[in-house]
């Protein structure tokens, strides 16, 4: 009896899942958006973690939550318009060539929206929410083209729901916590080189590429982390952030689903396989954690720089392993031997009129791939960043941001054995701009901090009283009045004398 090679089987199936979900992952860092501001998105995001004004610091640094003293709601929505064009080809099994185009724009346009709320209380307390969209990305390929086996569709999102809390010790000192609600979904699709699988030497009516199938993932789960952030203000006009955010770790859970070519159906029912059936899957994957250094000074009333560093660590992704529920396919792991991130990023504010201000910044942002690993569903590289940005403030209550960033992508290659044999070599042409809008509006003022009431002070002392003089000749008299002494009383007369 005719059967299917078993690494084969398996590791078609792991390419067609474990891959799928790894580089839908991938796409968040080599996409990661760090788009939850408009505002710091003008400046490349430089100030993210120590910004004046920006209600975004529920998510990036919850111990700025101290900047603010009235409650504050904050809306901010951006459009991701991602390109990516293939150019290149490849060989199949047999080393034929691989039939197919270059498969479109890949790129897509993906809104990202994000919500924050500072509630200050007066007394150094402060509370926050926040949702953010920080990882995901949708790319997709025309049907058959050139890399199929590889990538068709992928469309990876997280959605972040934030509360915060802060403490503002004094005016130079406050320390910030946040727990972190984290969903993440993911759709995947790719082609199946069946004829590949179905090996000529034991069914020589197939040949690679000759009955292409089509498979399908889906997972999602919802997992928690954390986030810690400190404040240091040595000055008035100078804030500097540090912020450490925790990895989140998943467990998708899902199902892989096929669609088979009717002869494989066959050949695979005379075997008595089992393989390319719809079954369940499980797979542990981790969004990585993030720290991130931000400092804000005022150089003027006018004029304010700001500068962050902030490093991902995506060498937590060296490998993923995928669970089949279906017993005909043991687990198996996918290497990817990603490498921690870095970004630095430079940005500035000029208010040139009382109502408005003009933002800019630039940023270099290395990416976790690599030319031995990249593969189609991740066509990523380190980026450049050039931002610019509106803010207008008609009111003390109520400010509009709009902004602009162009990525520009250092050309990726791609060097791609598929699990089938296949070979996939090219490069891409690859950028993404971005439009961004917000809106942040204040009401009321934070309380004032509750005093103790105080019982009131003593009366001062009053002086002794000065006893009255009076006239040289005159005493005091017992009424308190100056009196002059009773006159002499007026000599007897001599006595007569005496005659006898």
């Amino acid at each position: 009896m005719r059967t299917i090679n078993r690494s084969m089987k398996v590791s078609t199936l792991a390419f067609g899942i474990v891959a799928a979900l790894a580089c839908g992952q991938a796409m968040a860092s080599g996409f990661q958006i760090r788009e939850d501001s408009v505002q710091a998105m003008a400046r490349s995001h430089a100030g993210s973690a120590s910004d004046w004004g920006d209600a975004a610091v529920v998510a990036n640094n919850p111990a700025a939550m101290a900047l603010f003293d009235n409650t504050t709601v904050q809306s901010d929505l951006t459009a991701i318009d991602l390109s990516g064009n293939f150019s290149g080809g490849g060989h199949d099994a047999l080393g034929r060539p691989l039939t197919g185009g270059n498969g479109g724009d890949a790129g897509d346009i993906a809104p990202v929206p994000a919500f924050h709320l500072i509630l200050p209380f007066g007394n150094g307390f402060a509370l926050g929410a926040s949702f953010t969209a920080p990882f995901g990305l949708k790319t997709q390929y025309d049907a058959g083209w050139v890399g199929r086996y590889q990538a068709l569709k992928s469309d990876v999102r997280t959605f972040d729901f934030t509360l915060a809390a802060s403490y503002k010790f004094n005016d130079m000192f406050s320390l910030g916590a946040s727990l972190i609600t984290q969903r993440i979904q993911a759709e995947l699709t790719n082609a199946v080189d069946f004829g590949a699988i179905l090996t000529p030497a034991a069914f020589p009516a197939f040949q690679p590429q000759s009955a292409d199938g089509f498979a399908s993932v889906k997972g999602h789960d919802t997992s928690v982390g954390w986030d810690i952030g400190v404040l240091f203000r040595p000055s008035p006009n100078t804030n500097i952030g540090l912020n450490y955010r925790s990895k989140v770790n998943h467990t998708l859970n899902g199902d892989a689903r096929f669609s088979v070519p009717t002869s494989v159906q066959f050949v695979l029912g005379s075997i008595g396989s089992t393989a390319f059936q719809n079954t369940p899957i499980s797979a542990s994957v981790s969004t990585p954690s993030v720290v991130t250094f931000s400092v804000s000074q005022k150089l003027s009333d006018t004029f304010t720089l700001s500068a962050d560093i902030e490093r991902t660590n995506w060498s937590s992704l060296q490998s993923l392993t995928i669970h089949f529920a279906n017993p005909a396919q043991p687990p198996s792991t996918e290497q990817f031997h990603w490498s921690n991130t870095m970004e630095y990023a430079l940005g500035m504010d000029w208010k040139f009129a009382p109502e408005w201000t003009l933002r800019a910044g630039i940023a270099r942002d290395e990416t976790p791939t690599n030319n031995t690993f990249r593969d189609p569903r991740l066509p990523d590289n380190n980026r450049q960043l050039y931002s610019i940005g509106l803010g207008f403030t008609p009111s003390e209550n109520a400010s509009w941001n709009i902004g602009y960033s162009h990525i520009a992508i250092d050309t990726p290659t791609v060097n791609n054995v598929s699990a089938t044999g296949s070979t996939l070599v090219g490069k891409y042409s690859a950028d993404a701009n971005l439009f961004g809008i917000s809106g942040t509006f204040s009401f009321g003022h934070a309380p004032a901090p509750v005093v103790e009431a105080q019982p009131p002070p003593p009366p001062p002392p009053q002086p002794a009283p000065v006893p009255p003089t009076c006239p040289e000749g005159q005493t005091l008299g017992a009424d308190g009045s100056c009196q002059s002494p009773p006159p002499a009383p007026a000599p007897e007369p001599p006595p007569k004398p005496f005659r006898g």
